[in-house]
């Protein structure tokens, strides 16, 4: 019993530690953000902190980069992710919404025309 409170303690300091470096990225961002409610300040916080977390995990998946990179990315990227968010909402809205008219015209552009009558 005591191994698993051991290790199940060890998880969750392994998993703030990860979460550390974005979270102080995005904290630090929001003491420049004047005029903010606490729900969008929490809000941007979360969004920070989410985005900056799964950015680094990929970054480093994908490059094998030193610890100490992967948390400064952590942090930097927590301090844009928030500010990067809306927009990057925005364009992936404004594309999706013209997917299905792009889809429309690809398929009509591969059927076989009809031969007009002479």
């Amino acid at each position: 019993m005591d191994k698993l409170l051991h290790d199940l303690f060890e998880a969750i300091a392994a998993f703030l530690a990860g979460l550390l470096p974005p979270a102080l990225g995005a904290s630090v961002s929001l003491i420049y953000e004047p005029g903010l409610t606490w729900a969008q300040r929490v809000t941007q916080l979360l969004v920070g902190i989410t985005v900056s977390y799964f950015v680094t995990r990929a970054v480093g998946a994908i490059y094998p980069v030193h610890p100490y990179v992967t948390q400064a990315l952590g942090f930097v990227t927590g301090m844009v992710a928030y500010r990067a968010a809306p927009g990057f909402i925005a364009g992936t809205a404004a594309v999706l919404a013209e997917l299905p008219a792009q889809l429309r015209d690809r398929l009509f552009a591969m059927l076989p025309r009809r031969k007009d009558p002479k």
